[in-house]
């Protein structure tokens, strides 16, 4: 007997540390994805392939890619072998600490578009230090005030009104208006990826799954269960997954460590403001009032 599991969420939710778990055990093989179904496949190559695409993010896009197809390929094959499984593990994560977490270890990737936007406030002049701390409160500025420009909120802000938002709000230049839109769109990722990417791909939405205990939900599905994990409750729930699976107990690997990342400080007291705090709490949608984070 074995079992594949398809570890698919998007980002910064431990999974490295599930899959580094989950392949020590015997009989287990995981894979991470972080992207999955033929349109995502296709718009990480026109990415890819965009001279324009940020060196860090064109790196870290091109070493998923070949990963994620064999998942992929590996989800729908026809004829598993004899004995073999195959479930989904997907983890949701409170929305504004994902951002947060996912700004410490994606920073040295957002410093130009930080840089851009502080064009006009005498960034030549600016450390590193003051760029990522500058940066980061004008970039929550600009996300508050995106957020209230639109009658409905963050479930309203799809991407034709996101284009629409330099008519509304102050940027440097187009090039300054790009860069926004795109760490903009790492912000609504956790409130917009289960109803754009997860639900699509795999025919179950959160709703139709049931509360199997430790912060864990299940759904059956002709392909096998799908499984979703609270990040706040990731040991109970993968201690959970692991029953449920008949899988021995193990503890969860330690790995990928925010805290161990340059610019950590910088970015954590900007987070501590209360403009931060007031853009936590604009910071609701559908997703957080589903998963209870509200």
């Amino acid at each position: 007997m074995s079992l594949n599991v398809i570890v698919y969420q998007y980002g910064k939710v431990a999974s490295t540390s599930l899959v580094t778990t989950l392949n020590k055990m015997r009989g287990v093989s995981a894979h991470q994805c972080h992207f999955f179904g033929e349109e995502a496949f296709r718009a990480t190559v026109t990415r890819l392939c965009n001279p324009d695409t940020n060196d860090y993010f064109f790196k870290h896009s091109l070493g998923q890619l070949a990963e994620n197809l064999k998942a992929y390929r590996l989800y729908h094959r026809k004829h598993a072998a004899e004995g073999e499984r195959c479930i989904v593990l997907t983890v949701a994560r409170e929305p504004f600490d994902w951002f947060r977490s996912s700004l410490v270890q994606e920073i040295e990737g957002h410093i130009p578009a930080l840089t851009l936007s502080l064009r006009d406030r005498g960034v030549e002049s600016m450390s590193q230090e003051q760029i990522v701390s500058e940066g980061l409160t004008l970039l929550i500025e600009r996300i508050s005030q995106a957020i209230e420009t639109v009658e409905g909120g963050i479930d309203a802000l799809v991407p034709a009104k996101r284009r629409e938002l330099d008519q509304m709000l102050p940027f440097t230049d187009t090039e300054d208006f790009e860069a926004f839109l795109f760490i903009l769109s790492r912000f609504l990722q956790p409130h917009w990826w289960f109803r754009t990417q997860f639900t699509p791909e795999f025919g179950t939405a959160i709703s139709d799954m049931v509360d199997v205990g430790a912060g864990l939900w299940r759904s059956p599905t002709p392909t096998g269960d799908v499984y979703l994990a609270r990040y706040e409750q990731l040991e109970p729930a993968f201690a959970r997954l692991l029953d449920l699976e008949d899988l021995a107990p193990r503890p969860l690997a330690r790995v990928n460590e925010g805290h161990k990342k340059p610019y950590a400080a910088d970015i954590a007291a900007v987070f501590g403001t209360e403009r931060a705090k007031a853009l936590k709490a604009q910071s609701r949608s559908e997703i957080t009032r589903t998963l209870g984070y509200e």
